[in-house]
Formats: structure tokens, sequence, C-alpha cells
């Protein structure tokens, strides 16, 4: 099976079924979709088949091993009426990578839709390609940002949280390319349930939340974030070294968007 690419919002590519014959997802061809992931960040699978958690398993399972949570491997993103996790609520999510406060970073999320709420309005999962934009920066800020490290602390509330120092630019561990890591602070809607608190190591508080907030402009201003608008049937497979991924708030009530993640490691 060929894979036919189309560009996605100059931040990854869309992979279209070609005929009703061939929308089965394992009968894509895992090391030329690995490689795709690894080139362009973010791949959309558009016009595939729906697969059930066993079969979604069976699929992440062949471009690695899976990382199990509290709930399993597949988890079910549906919007609750008492979130213990704000990622269940109807407000914002920050920008982040999956596995921060984790044992283990996984390499790939892999993402499916079973209920779109674009009619309702908002709700849009917010990606943004890390390598590229530190490949746009000038060097004098690309060298500020490589001096800068950070710590972050959340209460565990559902199936992660704690407390981790991390450098702000790190080497992507198959690449080698420069990439992003940084967990979104001062989220006004996550300030009830489980916040983020994040310091920059070295300076004062106000210096730090200066710098910060500096950070978080310079991320939601790149030309390399993107807003998917689920669509029913939508996979997709990200980068996890690459991206940082959150959410735009929901702009209304009776919200039935579904989707479900899988970690692969």
């Amino acid at each position: 099976m060929n894979m036919k690419t189309q560009p996605l919002d100059n931040i990854g590519v869309i992979i279209q079924a070609q005929d009703q014959q061939i929308s089965d997802i394992h009968q894509l061809p895992i090391q030329d979709l690995e490689e795709e992931i690894l080139r362009s960040g973010l791949v959309l699978l558009r016009g595939f088949n729906p697969t059930n958690d066993k079969e979604m398993e069976s699929f992440a399972q062949k471009l690695g091993p899976l990382l199990a949570w509290d709930f399993g491997y597949v988890l079910d993103l549906k919007i609750q009426q008492d979130p213990a996790n704000h990622i269940f609520s109807r407000g914002r999510v920050e920008l982040h990578w999956d596995g921060a406060f984790a044992n283990e970073t996984p390499r790939y999320n892999f993402f499916q839709c079973l209920e779109s709420s674009a009619s309702s309005g908002g709700g849009e999962t917010i990606f943004l390609n890390t390598t590229r934009l530190l490949d746009s920066l000038p060097q004098d800020t690309f060298e500020e940002l490589q001096s800068k490290s950070v710590s972050y602390s959340t209460k565990k509330v559902a199936h992660y949280g704690g407390d981790i120092h991390v450098p702000l630019l790190s080497q992507h561990p198959a690449t080698q390319q420069m990439r992003i890591q940084f967990v979104e602070p001062f989220n006004e809607d996550n300030q009830d349930v489980n916040p983020v608190q994040a310091l920059v190591s070295g300076l004062e508080k106000s210096k730090s939340d200066e710098f910060l907030h500096q950070m978080i402009q310079l991320c939601y201003q790149s030309q390399y974030i993107y807003n998917h608008v689920w669509e029913k049937g939508d996979y997709l497979l990200v980068d996890n070294h690459t991206m940082l991924h959150g959410r735009r708030r929901f702009q209304s009530e009776g919200l039935s968007r579904h989707l479900k993640r899988v970690h692969i490691l």
C-alpha cells in the first residue's frame, strides 16, 4: 500500500484512505508511517475504519510497547460533570507534553475520534511543532531559551502528578533535533482542580513569571501552531518529543466529543 500525503497547515501531513477497499489502518506500512511521524511531527489519518480498544492497542503495538496507566492502555477523553482532572472539564488545557509527570515519556500519542463536537464550538486540540519553531528563531533568542531550565509541580488527583525539573530545550532522542519541553502555567481554567506551578531556575518568582509569560506568547504566536477541529473517524499520530499540545475551551453545554488515546513508548 502506497501512502499519499498532503501538507497539513504547515505543521504535519494528512493521509487519506484511498478507497473503501483500503481503509483499514492495519494495512498502513508501519516503517513508512513511523518515518513520516518523525519527519512531520503529526500525521492525520482520515477516511479509515473505526477500531475498538483492542484493535487500537494492536495497531499501536506495531510502533512500540504501550504505556500502562491506572486505567489500562486506552484513555477515554470525555467531558465529565465533576472532573478529577481538568482534561475532563470544559475549560482549556495548557500546552504540555504527555508523560511529563510519569516515569516514562511516550514517543507517540495515538488518538481516535469517536464523536466530534465541531458543531458545538470550541474544544479544538492545539498542536505546536517545537522543532520548527526553534529553527525559525534568531540565534540570541534560541540561546536564551537554551540557558533555561524549569521546575514544575502539580497535585496528583487523577493518573498523573508530582514534581519535575527539566531543561527548556533538549535533543529529540531519535532525530537529535532540538525541541522544547514546556508545561504552560497560569491556566485560568485550571486553578481549582490541579493547577501547574512553574519556576525558572536561578530567577526570582517575579522574573520567572515574566519569562514564562513571554514563553507562552512565543508559543501561541508561532506560525507552527495548529488548531485541530476533530471529525468523527479521525486518527492522529503525534510525535510527543516534537509536539506540545493543549485544548481550546469548549463554548457550549451538552458536548459529546469523545476521543480515545494510547501512549506508545
